[in-house]
């Protein structure tokens, strides 16, 4: 239809299907679940509307004199059941509330009923403090508007001066007063809740910490664990099995008619293992009770008297090391890993492969340099520990399977790696490290002396 030729009563008519539809949804906003969150103090506050309404009809004090509808006069109680059920819904629904209060406010301003004031203070007074911000500032600056039109409508129809002032006092009274009163109380209500809010996240934070302090803290405890259970393992059940072997060729030792000082001699040495497994025992149980990490024991020195004792057992071996001062000049921590990784290789071989050769070697090497970019070549340390891969594993072999994880946790703890697998008929553990600038250097030079020699 063309806007030019609709009906004249046509926008009326859209005006007043607007007017029902945002009603009917005011309305449909009171659900079972408002229902249930009504406040007794609402309730009360509806019912002393009420009774005040009876009061101010038995006093007969209207609100503009004679001026009044018959209609809506003898159906004020209708009216006001209507305001006081909007009240009701002060807090859960809103935009019902402002609907019933402003319709029942109407009804009774033009039944000439003075509760109708009533009303519109309650109407601007629940509208901004429970209504949605943007409701809120609406009915703020409505009220301001409305006492301006007030004001001026009061003096042009009366050209009066008193009058204009009576319509100030109640605008001021009815409209302003309620907005500010419920501004203020929705400022309160609003930094109470942010006060509120951000003591919350003060806790949620102090529990965060807790939770993540706990956390670290069991970490700790955990990797302690580890620690423990890696040296107990590496120093305890190296010495034990050193004994084991060692107890085990003493008696066939003294099975043998060539017995003699061999199992003298290999008793003694069940002594040094015993009594150097029981100093080590008490270092790790001094930690315990100081918690101060001792200097790790096992040098790459130590390395031959480790290699005699498994030899004693009637064990082969063929050691090789090609290191400069024999890795006396390496750091500390090197050297202990180096120790640490060849004698649970050792172990392993002989629980493994008892009575098979078994072949060390510790050497270097350079590396090559890799890409485009002109590097300096690295020197690595290489270390070998080479046993026999039975096809079948002796009876009674039982472990921790703590070992293999343990020397990958040293190796990559001085910044090497480490593989053990099988090769062919063998069980080859492989060790390379990259020496640090210093020790490249002497070993570099060192590795120099020793090409110059051979080519000598």
């Amino acid at each position: 239809m063309n806007p030019a030729t609709a009906p004249a009563g046509a926008p009326t008519k859209r005006s007043a299907a607007l007017l029902f539809r945002r009603l009917r949804e005011g309305f449909t906003r009171i659900d079972e679940r408002n229902g249930a969150r009504i406040r007794i103090e609402d309730l009360a506050l509806a019912g002393g509307y009420f009774i005040l309404f009876w009061l101010l009809d038995a006093v007969h004090l209207t609100a503009f004199g004679d001026v009044k509808v018959a209609a809506l006069a003898s159906a004020w109680p209708a009216v006001a059941v209507l305001g006081c059920v909007g009240v009701v819904f002060r807090r859960t629904a809103p935009t019902a509330m402002a609907w019933m209060c402003g319709i029942a406010a109407a009804g009774l301003l033009f039944a000439g009923h003075a509760g109708g004031f009533l009303l519109v203070f309650e109407f601007f007074f629940s509208l901004v403090l429970f209504g949605k911000p943007r409701a809120s500032q609406l009915a703020s600056r409505a009220a301001w508007v409305l006492t301006v039109l007030l004001i001026v409508a009061a003096y042009g129809y009366s050209r009066a001066v008193d009058l204009a002032v009576v319509a100030g006092f109640f605008a001021v009274l009815t409209l302003l007063t309620p907005v500010e009163w419920a501004g203020n109380l929705r400022k309160a209500n609003q930094l109470a809740d942010s006060e509120s809010a951000r003591a919350d996240a003060v806790e949620d934070a102090a529990q965060q910490r807790s939770l993540a302090d706990r956390n670290a803290h069991e970490l700790a405890l955990e990797h302690e664990r580890q620690h423990l259970a890696r040296e107990l393992h590496d120093v305890i059940s190296a010495r034990l099995s050193a004994i084991a072997l060692q107890s085990g060729a003493a008696v066939h030792a003294q099975d043998s008619p060539l017995s003699g000082g061999g199992a003298v001699t290999v008793l003694h040495q069940i002594r040094e293992e015993s009594v150097a497994g029981l100093n080590e025992l008490n270092t790790m149980i001094r930690l315990l009770h100081t918690g101060t990490q001792p200097e790790s024991t096992g040098l790459v020195g130590d390395l031959p008297g480790l290699l005699g004792r498994y030899r004693a057992t009637g064990t082969e071996f063929d050691y090789e090391n090609s290191l400069p001062d024999a890795g006396s000049d390496l750091p500390v921590p090197l050297q202990s890993a180096i120790y640490r990784i060849t004698s649970e290789a050792l172990a392993n071989a002989a629980k493994h492969a008892p009575g098979q050769p078994v072949e060390v070697t510790l050497t270097h090497a350079a590396t090559k340099a890799h890409g485009l970019a002109p590097q300096r070549p690295g020197v690595e340390l290489h270390l070998c520990v080479r046993s026999a891969l039975l096809t079948e594993l002796p009876s009674g072999v039982l472990g921790t399977g703590t070992g293999i994880p343990s020397m990958h946790f040293r190796a990559a703890h001085v910044g090497g790696t480490l593989s053990a697998a099988p090769h062919g008929m063998n069980w080859i553990v492989s060790l390379q490290i990259p020496l640090p600038a210093s020790d490249k250097r002497d070993v570099i030079e060192s590795g120099d002396q020793l090409s110059k020699r051979h080519t000598a």
